[in-house]
């Protein structure tokens, strides 16, 4: 996958609405649901599926296309793709409750380089952050990122799902 492709891709998501929201997370011993413990975002350890009013189901990961790790988006949802982990219906019970019946406006990707070391090794882009719009000045960003003791580390095999661009700027996040 290309540059233009992988933005064609979210561009795809314009003029969806969505009617169901699910988290994916380590099915941890206790039973504790992880992705809530900070009021400021949501921290997933896989991923989310984003279902669509027209029946398509979109899968949002950490995914390597580009560099690890980067945001990925999938055409199938995640349940197919991800075994033995807990699926999370959060469509009632969290932030999503007010995008849940509307549509998104716009999709912007947030493109971010690495350069691996070497004196003559080229910059290296990738997807870091995914900005869905909707009406009422409504916004989710979905990063691959990483935040421990409130400190964010980008490229990380986690998303970070923000509802605020205060917030979100606040960790790093294109917005």
């Amino acid at each position: 996958m290309n540059r233009e492709e992988f933005e064609s891709v979210a561009a795809s998501l314009v003029g969806e609405t969505i009617v169901s929201v699910s988290y994916f997370e380590i099915a941890y011993e206790n039973k504790k649901q992880m992705w809530s413990y900070d009021p400021e975002y949501d921290s997933l350890d896989f991923g989310l599926d984003l279902v669509m009013d027209s029946g398509k189901t979109k899968g949002i990961i950490w995914g390597s296309e580009f560099y690890q790790y980067g945001v990925s988006i999938s055409s199938d949802s995640l349940a197919n793709q991800l075994k033995s982990v807990r699926e999370i219906n959060v469509s009632n019970n969290s932030r999503w409750q007010n995008i849940i019946g509307k549509e998104v406006l716009s999709a912007k990707v947030s493109w971010s380089w690495v350069k691996e070391s070497g004196l003559f090794m080229p910059k290296v882009y990738y997807p870091q952050d995914l900005e869905l719009s909707f009406a009422d000045n409504r916004r989710v960003y979905i990063s691959a990122l990483d935040i421990q003791e409130k400190r964010p580390t980008p490229m990380s095999d986690n998303l970070v799902v923000f509802f605020s661009s205060e917030e979100a700027r606040k960790y790093g996040v294109e917005a």
